[in-house]
């Protein structure tokens, strides 16, 4: 059993590592496209519907001998997954992009592991003790550090934008937390269907009105636009969402909201790469101070320490 594991979990690893890569260009490349050439609700209603017509597209060529199908109630949860984690996080997450610096969102979306770890202890009561109190505190209070603090360059102070991107990270965690047994059940291609559906569904109010009249449809845009905004739909909203939850086969929500932690460092190389905002102190310390944080939570007890000795 353990040496089947060891590759399957690589593949996993490798997934959100590749999803990490495309992240860190692709905020980046919203943060080039809004406002000017797109409002922001506009840009979720074109990711989701993007991926809802393209992984429906790919299920009608799913081979459905030996497949599992979904209940109505397993549709619904999808569906609710999609809610969470497609339509109601890319709507906070661009909306608070569109008002902040994109190395702060980087840095506010490493607080996410920590925030799994607060609804594992809300939700599915899992172990607390004061380790992982005092990691929590340092987290959010990393967060609240790099919100407070003058930014550097082409971007305005924004608490606003920076809680919208916090909030869109209690999204992220509870579909997570939700989604995992479904991606062990069925065809992650039909999960993603479902889950892309209920994302188009309940963004379209929102932007329909921002894509009909979107500059870059109704007036000459520059090629690189068109080329930011293709990345944007094709290798970050179907391949690293896919991707994504692909890896949850083979890892766990936790362990793949680790990886969050590589974002500001990918993130701010290009960010600052392409003069989009400079480099600031601020956003190292605030780092820290949630790595910190992460540490903490996962420090076992000499209880833990004792009871995995017992077992192995």
């Amino acid at each position: 059993m353990e040496t089947t594991g060891k590759p399957k979990e690589i593949i996993g690893h490798l997934m959100v590592l590749s999803t990490i890569i495309i992240y860190s260009f692709n905020t980046n490349f919203m943060k080039i496209l809004m406002p000017s050439w797109i409002g922001p609700h506009g840009l979720v209603l074109l990711r989701c519907t993007m991926m809802a017509a393209g992984f429906w597209l790919i299920s009608l060529f799913l081979p459905t001998k030996g497949q599992a199908k979904p209940t109505r109630k397993d549709i619904l949860m999808m569906m609710l997954g999609g809610v969470l984690g497609i339509g109601g996080n890319l709507l906070l997450y661009i909306n608070g992009l569109n008002m902040t610096g994109p190395v702060d969102a980087f840095v506010i979306r490493t607080t996410q592991p920590i925030i799994v770890i607060g609804l594992a202890v809300l939700l599915l009561h899992a172990s607390f003790n004061w380790y992982k109190a005092i990691g929590i505190i340092l987290g959010l209070a990393g967060t609240v550090y790099v919100s407070i603090t003058p930014h550097a360059g082409a971007v305005k102070d924004s608490v606003t934008g920076d809680v919208l991107i916090f909030v869109s990270s209690v999204f992220n965690a509870l579909y997570l937390i939700l989604i995992k047994p479904y991606t062990q059940k069925f065809n992650s291609v039909i999960v993603m269907r479902w889950m892309s559906l209920a994302a188009m569904i309940i963004t379209f109010p929102f932007g329909i009105h921002q894509v009909l009249n979107a500059p870059i449809f109704t007036s000459v845009a520059p090629t690189h636009i068109w080329l930011e905004l293709g990345f944007t739909l094709v290798f970050s909203t179907m391949l690293a969402y896919f991707l994504s939850l692909k890896a949850l086969v083979y890892i766990t929500p936790f362990v793949e909201s680790a990886y969050i932690y590589l974002l500001p460092i990918t993130g701010a190389i290009v960010s600052i790469a392409i003069g989009l905002q400079k480099f600031s102190w601020h956003d190292p310390i605030a780092l820290v101070l949630i790595v910190i944080g992460f540490i903490l939570i996962n420090k076992k007890t000499k209880k833990q320490v004792k009871e995995l000795r017992v077992q192995s």
